[in-house]
C-alpha cells in the first residue's frame, strides 16, 4: 500500500469506547470508515447515522469477508479478542484491538504467533504508550537519565460506584493492572521472574475489589502494582462525560540508582470547582475539543494506520510484550488465590 493510500477500515464493538474509536477514524486523514459491526442494531443505525458511507453488520467474519477491509479495530467485548483476531489475522487484515490481547496467557501466545505467520500489523491498544507524559518518562529511562531501575510502583484504583459494573465481568488485573503490567514491562525492560500477590473480597461479587503485587524482575529490580475499586463518590472526578462520572487515581514511580521519574494522573493541571463537585479533567488520553477527540487515543489510532499504510514493523506498542502481561496477570491471579509465590519462566 503505498502512502498515499486511502485506508478502508471496518470497527467491530460499539460501546463507549468503540464510538470514541470511530470518531477519531473518522475525522483521520486518508481514512474511510466503511463498516461497523454490533450486535446491537440500534448501535449499528446510530453509528450509520453519523458515518453515512459505511455499511452495518451484526456478525463480525461477514464483515470481514464483504467489506474489502484495508484493517480492521476491535473493540469488542473482551472474551471475543481472541476469535476475532484470529479470524482477520487468517484473512491477511491488519488489525487493532483493545486490551487485553486475549484472556488467557495460552490464548495470547496463539494470537502473536498468528500475527507473525499473517505478516501483518498486529497492535494492542494500551494507549498509555502513547500518551505524552508516559512517553516522556520512557524517553528518560532509555537515555539513562535515572540510571540502573531499581523499583517500579503503579496504582490504578478506580470509582467504588462503577465496581457493580465490572465485579461479575472480569478480575481487576484484566480490568485495571494490565495497563500497569504492561508499563512496568516497557520501563523495566526485563522478564519478569516471580509474582507473590494478596486481593480481598469486600463486595461479594465474583471478582476481588482490591489485588496488591510485588513482582521481581530478572534484571533485579521490583515492582509494586495496586489496584482497587474504592475510591469514594466525593473523590475529584477526572473521568467526565455525558454518561460517565468518576475517578480513575492512577500513579507511577520509577526509581533508579540516579533518578526518579513520577506520573500522577489526578495532578491535573486543570481544575473545576461547582456545589458539591471538584473536578480534575483528564487532558492526556482522549479530551474531546471542539467536538474531536484528541491525545493519546488519537496518536495510538494514526500510529496504527501508519504502519497499515506503510507495511511497518512495531516500534512503540510490542505484541510480545501484551502477552507476556497475560502470563503475568494469570501468576497474580494464581499468587493471590494459593498464597504463594508463582515463578514464571521467561523462556517458556
Amino acid at each position: 500500500m503505498g502512502t498515499s493510500d486511502r485506508v478502508r477500515v471496518g470497527l467491530a464493538g460499539l460501546g463507549r469506547f468503540g464510538k470514541l474509536h470511530a470518531a477519531v477514524l473518522g475525522e483521520l486523514a486518508n481514512v474511510e470508515l466503511v463498516a461497523v459491526c454490533d450486535p446491537q442494531a440500534t448501535e449499528v443505525a446510530a453509528m450509520l447515522g453519523r458515518h453515512e458511507q459505511a455499511r452495518g453488520f451484526a456478525s463480525f467474519e461477514t464483515m470481514l469477508d464483504e467489506a474489502d477491509l484495508d484493517a480492521v479495530f476491535i473493540v469488542s467485548p473482551e472474551p471475543l479478542h481472541t476469535d476475532q483476531v484470529l479470524a482477520a489475522l487468517a484473512r491477511g487484515i491488519p488489525t487493532f484491538v483493545e486490551k487485553p490481547l486475549a484472556m488467557t496467557a495460552v490464548d495470547g501466545e496463539r494470537v502473536a504467533a498468528a500475527a507473525v505467520e499473517a505478516g501483518v500489523p498486529l497492535q494492542v491498544g494500551f494507549v498509555l504508550r502513547f500518551d505524552t507524559q508516559h512517553a516522556l518518562l520512557k524517553s528518560q529511562i532509555a537515555r539513562g537519565e535515572l540510571g540502573q531501575i531499581v523499583s517500579l510502583r503503579a496504582k490504578r484504583n478506580a470509582s467504588k460506584a462503577w465496581f457493580p459494573d465490572y465485579g461479575d465481568r472480569a478480575h481487576s488485573v484484566y480490568e485495571t493492572s494490565i495497563h500497569d503490567i504492561d508499563l512496568l514491562l516497557w520501563y523495566a525492560g526485563s522478564p519478569v521472574m516471580r509474582v507473590q500477590a494478596v486481593e480481598r473480597h469486600l463486595s461479594g461479587l465474583r471478582y476481588p475489589d482490591g489485588c496488591w503485587a510485588l513482582v521481581e524482575f530478572a534484571s533485579g529490580a521490583v515492582g509494586i502494582l495496586e489496584t482497587s475499586w474504592l475510591v469514594p463518590d466525593g473523590a475529584p472526578a477526572n473521568v467526565i462525560t455525558p454518561t460517565w462520572r468518576g475517578t480513575i487515581d492512577a500513579e507511577i514511580e520509577v526509581v533508579g540508582v540516579a533518578g526518579t521519574g513520577r506520573i500522577r494522573l489526578l495532578d491535573a493541571p486543570l481544575s473545576l470547582w461547582s456545589a458539591g463537585f471538584t473536578a480534575a479533567p483528564e487532558t492526556g488520553l482522549w479530551p474531546e475539543v471542539g467536538g474531536s477527540i484528541g491525545g493519546a487515543l488519537r496518536e495510538e489510532d494514526a500510529h496504527f494506520i501508519d504502519r497499515v499504510r506503510r507495511g511497518a514493523p512495531e516500534s512503540i506498542a510490542s505484541v510480545a510484550d501484551a502477552a507476556m502481561g497475560l502470563r503475568i496477570a494469570e501468576a497474580i491471579v494464581q499468587s493471590a488465590a494459593s498464597g504463594t509465590a508463582v515463578e514464571i519462566d521467561p523462556q517458556a
